[in-house]
This record gives C-alpha cells, structure tokens and sequence, in this order.
C-alpha cells in the first residue's frame, strides 16, 4: 500500500466527495454514492494514478449521471410513446419485413492455395 493511501487525511476528504454527491445525487441510494467514489479511488490507486479529490469527484459524477439517465422510463407515460404510436414494437422496428434481394451465387473456384 502507497504512503498517500495510508494516510488519514484520505478518508476525511472520501467523507467530504461522498458527502457533496450525496447531495448532487439525491435519486440514488447513499451506499451506491460511496462504493462509486470507492471504487473509483482503488482504480487509480491500482493503476498508480494517485487519487486526486476533483478527479475522483468528476469520474463519480460522470457514472451517477449515468445511473440516473439510465434508470429513467423512456416514455413519461408507459402507456403510450409522446408521438401517439403504439408501444407494442419496439423502437426502430419496421411493420414490414424488408430484405435485400438475394445474391448470385458464385461457383467455388479452388485455388492452388489451401487446396
């Protein structure tokens, strides 16, 4: 273990980042805030990036937004899509099939190679 990880002004300041997402991030659960910002500060520590505060802070934030965006319904109604389209397909689906049309087949020529 690195000297800087020992130190105890490090958990005062993992207190304090946990702290401000908690209040940044009010929609996710306070456990999930500290195993972000804890496993955020064993990946560097494990790569042999020192673990800066506003690094640290950013990374957390960017994958809470995440956590956020990702856990939101895509519609505000489930029951129908805002632009009145039935949800039973879903998005990018096509109420026909469409193929390309077949291809020519080639005869198989051999090839003194791999013969």
């Amino acid at each position: 273990m690195e000297r800087w990880e020992m130190s105890p002004s490090v958990v005062p300041t993992r207190d304090e980042l946990v702290a401000r997402l908690r209040a940044r991030f009010a929609d996710v659960p306070a456990e999930h805030v500290r195993r972000c910002v804890d496993d955020l500060w064993c990946c560097c520590a494990h790569l042999g990036v020192r673990p800066e505060e506003r690094m640290i802070e950013r990374l957390a934030a960017s994958r809470l937004t995440g956590v956020v965006r990702g856990g939101r319904p895509p519609y505000p109604d489930e029951n129908e899509p805002p632009d009145g389209r039935s949800s039973s397909r879903p998005p990018g689906s096509h109420a026909t099939v469409l193929s390309a049309p077949p291809r020519p087949t080639r005869p198989v020529v051999r090839t003194p190679v791999g013969m």
